[in-house]
């Protein structure tokens, strides 16, 4: 005896120290300790140590507590949200006001149409939520309403549950369960041991309160009074499920889709309208029937594998398959079968939704063989269109062998003629200025006749310098003998002596040699922009920058004038309109560059980049072509 006695007071005390005070619930019955320590085993695990919020657990048990007839755990639990203990354990939490309390035991308990408001509130709330929410919030209310469906198992309780799994989540939703479950333990027990009273401090506390004594002791949601409710509502519940079954009956028999059930072992027990329609047996023809009435012989195996499927509780979607009419021709089916199950929950049966999609596999059938008819046309066309792009690009190939033929031909062409010009030419001047100078020495008798011989001299000189520059700008000797800096120095400088252009050349002094035919390109495109610039742009200024990377040269002019129309300049970038363009575009193009040209109204820019990958820097005989 000393032995148990010790056990209780050791138990009596860790109570104590968890709750702050030593409620009645917990006092030992001297037999039967040990019944005690499991007691308090569950109230450790589904409810002090429950992870859920301290102070909302404490709410919704004062919550739930209202429907239990013994007034003993509602008033315990009252207690302990003003302050008369721990709430549910937890010394850390703040107390609640007696004016709190008597808030949340006044509230309504909403049934039928009314509950649907909190339904509404919990679907358009983010789910799972984050946190739990705080006294006196409307979540909090939906939630312990929802819960309270659930507890007391009312007609709702399967759709408050389902939207509690959905706004709290797996693992919340089973914690809130194992708190339920102990609450529901809670209550039996004190309504089966009525030796459990009020603790001083729970009467005291209800003689000082009126109010929230009113609402603890005379609280019309008493488990008596929801019981009587709930039995007046049975009458008016059968006579609803009545209609629902009605009506759900009606549905079947009338809709588009034949619909089946069968048990586990295959059994047809149902047989709608649209069934008869669609395999030719009467409902008094199939049902009692084993399903392969209706199942071709070589797809048996099929009916096998729904079965177990089912037995798992899978529902298998929008199954394609076949199935064989009682006149014996084949079809094709989609089906939809699902598992039925008896008012525990047992899996009992399977029922089914089958859909003639005859129709719709000849259309896929219209459609494939479309396909492949249009994939077929399509790889003409694409071998078709791959034919002709590579004749058009051996015909541009073409072209540009042509073009860089014809740009060769013409600066051959240049070369000679100036070459013709500074020998041929200039020889017979040099001999007609050495005559002129004979005849000036025998005429020096005859001053009118030495006057004419010093004119024609002058007229000689000069056409001998306008034949000299007309030969340089054919071809100028300086791009062989020292490179593109020299050459376009000396055409500049020539320039700027025959107009009023004032043209700035930034080449660097280290600049280099080029590849032969690249100096020429740079040379003629510089000369066709200068042109330009003079006769068209008005603009007074120029300037020429001619910079070079590692592989890439780049060339630069722009002027500072009117510039060209937008028209203009589409037409020039789309079509190279214009000798001149068209021949930069087909020179910088054969060295396969890039030309662009830019104008407004402050000026017209153009830029050229001309791919370099010589190793060197040859020059004549040494030249070495290489482009990108």
């Amino acid at each position: 005896m000393k032995s148990v006695g010790n056990q209780a007071s050791n138990l009596e005390n860790r109570v104590e120290e968890r709750f702050g005070v030593l409620p009645n619930f917990f006092r030992i019955a001297p037999e039967t300790p040990e019944i005690i320590e499991k007691l308090w085993g569950f109230a450790q695990a589904a409810y002090l140590d429950n992870p859920l919020p301290s102070v909302f657990k404490e709410r919704l048990f004062v919550h739930l507590s209202r429907f239990c007839a013994v007034r003993y755990c509602i008033a315990r639990h009252v207690g302990f949200l003003v302050g008369l203990g721990h709430p549910a354990g937890d010394p850390t939490v703040r107390m609640q006001s007696v004016t709190d309390v008597v808030e949340l035991l006044r509230r309504p308990f909403p049934r039928g149409q009314e509950l649907q408001s909190r339904l509404a509130l919990c679907a358009s709330c983010p789910a799972p939520i984050v946190e739990m929410p705080t006294a006196n919030m409307q979540m909090e209310d939906a939630i312990f309403v929802l819960a309270g469906h659930v507890f007391l198992k009312t007609s709702d309780y399967l759709l408050c549950l389902g939207a509690l799994a959905r706004l709290l989540g797996p693992t919340r939703l089973q914690y809130l369960l194992l708190f339920l479950a102990f609450v529901r333990a809670a209550h039996y027990w004190t309504e089966t041991h009525p030796e459990i009273v009020f603790e001083d401090d729970i009467n005291k506390l209800l003689a000082t309160h009126e109010a929230l004594a009113d609402c603890i002791l005379n609280d019309p949601e008493a488990r008596d009074s929801i019981s009587q409710s709930l039995l007046n509502e049975l009458p008016e519940l059968r006579v609803r499920a009545d209609k629902a079954v009605g009506l759900l009956a009606a549905i079947v028999d009338s809709s588009e889709d034949a619909i089946v059930s069968k048990t586990l072992d295959g059994i047809i027990t149902t047989w709608n309208r649209s069934a008869e329609r669609l395999f030719g047996y009467t409902a008094s023809e199939a049902v009692g029937q084993h399903i392969s009435l209706i199942i071709p012989s070589n797809r048996k195996d099929e009916e096998t594998v729904i079965l177990e499927r089912i037995r798992k509780g899978e529902r298998i979607e929008h199954f394609d398959t076949v199935r064989v009419r009682k006149d014996k021709t084949q079809f094709d089916i989609s089906l939809t079968i699902s598992p039925v199950r008896d008012a525990n929950g047992k899996i009992v049966g399977a029922s089914k939704i089958a859909r003639d999609i005859t129709q719709r596999k000849q259309i896929e059938r219209e459609l494939r063989e479309s396909e492949e008819r249009y994939r077929t046309l399509a790889d003409a066309l694409d071998t078709q269109v791959q034919f002709r792009t590579r004749e058009l690009e051996r015909r541009n190939s073409e072209l540009r062998d042509l073009s860089a033929l014809l740009l060769g031909s013409q600066d051959a062409e240049r070369r000679h003629i100036a070459r013709e010009l500074h020998d041929s030419a200039g020889q017979t001047l040099t001999a007609l200025d050495l005559q002129l100078t004979q005849i000036r020495e025998n005429a020096e008798k005859d001053p009118a006749l030495a006057k004419d011989v010093q004119y024609a001299e002058e007229l000689v000189q000069h056409l001998a310098r306008e034949l000299r520059t007309t030969s340089y700008l054919l071809h100028p000797p300086l791009l062989d003998e020292t490179g593109i800096s020299s050459a376009l120095s000396w055409y500049v400088q020539g320039l700027v002596e025959r107009s009023s252009l004032e043209i700035d050349l930034q080449v660097p002094d280290n600049f280099g040699r080029l590849p032969t035919e690249m100096e020429l390109v740079i040379f003629r495109l510089v000369q066709e922009c200068l042109t330009n610039i003079h006769r068209h742009s008005g603009s007074k200024v120029a300037l020429i920058r001619i910079e070079r990377e590692e592989n890439t040269i780049h060339v630069t002019v722009e002027d500072r004038g009117k510039g060209m129309s937008p028209e203009r300049l589409a037409a020039i970038q789309s079509q190279g309109t214009g000798v001149g363009i068209r021949g930069m575009r087909e020179r910088v193009r054969h060295l396969r560059g890039d030309l662009v040209i830019e104008s407004n109204g402050s000026g017209t820019k153009v830029y050229a980049t001309l791919p370099l990958t010589t190793s060197r820097s040859p020059h004549k005989s040494d030249t070495q072509r290489v482009v990108a």
